[in-house]
């Protein structure tokens, strides 16, 4: 679709205001500059998460290379050159990324996340080939390279069951305990890093550092994935520890596309259709991330179920992928209808009822603790000190939202909503995905 040039300027516009708001959510660091954060320096997630910065990767390297010359292509750079070099830097000896980091580097993981590695490989690779595009010197290359090697490494030899022809994780994009086994997310997020790396390998590595037996594995990788997480005519979450399929709805069965693997688009058609009626929030609009059933030990939300608006914004990007401009923009005029006055976008939203119940039920009589800190999916060396900052982020918050983030609407059946976490970058980095996806500035790069 081509855009005029007043539409490209609008574009334009919002991108800017975009990516003026997640520079809220940075900290200048001696080392390594700006550093982005999930949210701002003293709020709900002052840290570096892997996952999180995987994705502004990728925003990232759009903006910066686009055609259409966005007037925040330099800043996009430079944000992304910062996070590659912070994240080779906090990799493990082994090769390995936590869940998450302070700013000094060090790991302030919980939780077994085991799909980090992934994304750790995404963000370096996302950067290298940036890079190469831009014709931008990269200081220490053969480090970055002997890092994605080293993490490919890892991830084949410490996560990948061979018989099974699957990556194993703990918890991934929502750490609760429902995600153990072989997720639909985990494995597309890691076949897009071998792919990633394989790009790398054919553009960037003139030595030959990654290893050709990982670009062998992608190859073979790629054309198995999808049927193991084909059941009838859609895709399933995941296949539990004991090989039982997982058929609840998900917002990870976007995962195919979100990753850029689209074999099967009618299977995916079907997959949206289904998740977006099971998960459609019928008091805010917007999708959930999984049904609440909240007595169900593994199944963990936070201040009270509802939307979560960076999922709502990767399924705004589908269908303006697809073709169904209308509904895109449906699904981005409801986020903007519950914006902060600064154009703010928060993680999830809940209902006041639902916020206040989880208070009385869950937070207040340490259910949500227990969830939280469940032993089967924190690390087995966290560190109690760990947890106990964690805990009182989570006090912190739940207080802060029952003070300010509170939209109380007595013409609502459930009085109003609250809105958790604001801004959240990965939130805006989802949104302005849409836009690009809108204007059709993102394509596909390794689905073949």
């Amino acid at each position: 679709m081509l855009y005029s040039t007043k539409e490209l300027i609008e574009l334009n516009d919002k991108i800017s205001t975009h990516m003026s708001i997640i520079s809220g959510c940075m900290i200048e660091t001696e080392k390594y500059g700006k550093l982005l954060l999930a949210s701002p320096p003293r709020s709900r997630y002052p840290y570096i998460y892997p996952r999180d910065s995987s994705a502004s990767a990728a925003l990232l390297r759009r903006i910066a290379i686009s055609l259409h010359h966005y007037d925040s292509a330099g800043q996009a750079y430079e944000m992304l050159e910062s996070m590659a070099r912070f994240i080779k830097d906090a990799a493990s000896p082994e090769g390995a990324w936590g869940q998450r980091y302070g700013i000094d580097g060090k790991n302030m993981s919980i939780y077994k996340q085991e799909d980090n590695v992934a994304h750790g490989i995404s963000i370096i690779c996302n950067y290298l080939l940036t890079a190469r595009h831009l014709e931008k010197e990269v200081p220490y290359l053969e480090d970055f390279l002997a890092c994605v090697n080293k993490a490919l490494d890892y991830g084949y030899t410490e996560l990948y069951e061979k018989e099974l022809n699957l990556f194993y994780s703990t918890t991934a994009i929502h750490e609760s305990a429902m995600e153990e086994g072989y997720t639909c997310w985990v494995n597309f997020s890691f076949l897009y890093a071998y792919s990633l790396a394989s790009e790398v390998a054919q553009k960037v590595d003139e030595k030959g550092v990654i290893s050709p037996s990982h670009l062998n594995f992608r190859q073979h990788f790629l054309y198995t994935v999808n049927e193991l997480f084909m059941a009838g005519n859609r895709y399933i979450r995941r296949t539990d520890p004991f090989g039982a399929m997982d058929m609840r709805p998900d917002f990870t069965l976007l995962s195919p596309f979100y990753y850029g693997f689209l074999h099967y688009t009618e299977e995916m058609k079907r997959s949206v259709m289904f998740l977006e009626k099971q998960l459609w929030d019928p008091e805010l609009g917007m999708i959930m991330r999984y049904l609440p059933f909240y007595k169900d030990f593994s199944t963990h939300v936070h201040a009270g179920n509802g939307p979560w608006l960076q999922y709502t914004a990767i399924l705004a990007q589908y269908h303006y992928w697809s073709g169904n401009r209308k509904r895109g923009d449906e699904i981005l005029s409801i986020i903007d209808g519950y914006r902060s006055e600064k154009g703010e976008i928060p993680e999830h939203l809940s209902t006041r009822q639902r916020f206040e119940e989880f208070m009385d039920r869950e937070w207040k009589t340490g259910i949500d603790f227990q969830k939280e800190f469940y032993k089967d999916i924190l690390l087995d060396d966290v560190d109690f000190n760990t947890i106990l900052e964690e805990a009182n982020n989570m006090d912190r918050s739940y207080k802060d939202t029952g003070k300010m983030a509170v939209h109380p609407d007595p013409r609502r059946r459930e009085g109003g909503y609250i809105q958790f976490a604001a801004p959240l970058t990965w939130s805006h980095v989802e949104y302005m995905r849409a836009l690009l996806v809108r204007a059709g500035d993102w394509w596909k790069i390794h689905g073949a």
